[in-house]
């Protein structure tokens, strides 16, 4: 992880005084300095994106708001504990993986399993920026009915690199793969499936 802001700087600069749209890192760091507009961008900025990407792991619409409720409500708590991040997304879909995995375990038995144990599941549609503006709706589905046959993993791996756009390094933490080169050959796999399905 970068420094929040380069080490020659005599003084950090503030939201006020920061372009439109701050890097990740001066955004994080703002809030962790006790920013509400800070926290409130991250929150409006994100809470959508989470939310997709938590029903992709649950299927279900009060656990997922739930947990992205409960990562906010600890991140505001903790906030002067943080450290610095300079990808907030991703920081925030690890929290929410591992929330919703804690919640899980807490119902254990009481409710149905997260979809992420059984597999993990998007479909794309022409709008998403993942396909080419080219394709058209045959191709599309072409493309998702190969993506079914994935495996989850695979799926997985897909979804973080191309839709969320996540480095190898990044996959590799929220996958709780072994090492980068591990992360590498699971979408190299991924990749030639697809083509071959497609081919």
């Amino acid at each position: 992880m970068s420094a929040p802001y380069p080490k020659y700087a005599k003084e950090a600069p503030t939201l006020e005084n920061a372009a439109k749209s701050p890097s990740d890192s001066l955004l994080w760091d703002q809030f962790r300095k006790g920013s509400d507009a800070a926290f409130i961008q991250i929150y409006e900025q994100y809470f959508d994106h989470l939310y997709a990407y938590g029903m992709r792991i649950s299927l279900d619409e009060s656990l997922t708001k739930d947990g992205i409720q409960e990562v906010f409500f600890d991140l505001r708590k903790l906030r002067e504990k943080l450290g610095p991040t300079d990808h907030i997304k991703f920081y925030l879909l690890k929290c929410l993986k591992r929330k919703l995995y804690q919640q899980q375990s807490r119902w254990e038995g009481r409710r149905q399993p997260l979809a992420g144990e059984h597999g993990f599941d998007f479909v794309l549609s022409p709008e998403q920026h993942l396909i080419d503006q080219q394709l058209d709706q045959d191709k599309v589905n072409a493309l998702n009915r190969a993506i079914s046959r994935l495996s989850p993993r695979k799926k997985e791996i897909i979804y973080y690199f191309f839709y969320e756009g996540l480095s190898y390094a990044e996959i590799r933490e929220l996958m709780g793969m072994d090492s980068d080169h591990t992360t590498r050959n699971l979408m190299y796999k991924a990749l030639a499936f697809l083509r071959k399905t497609l081919g």
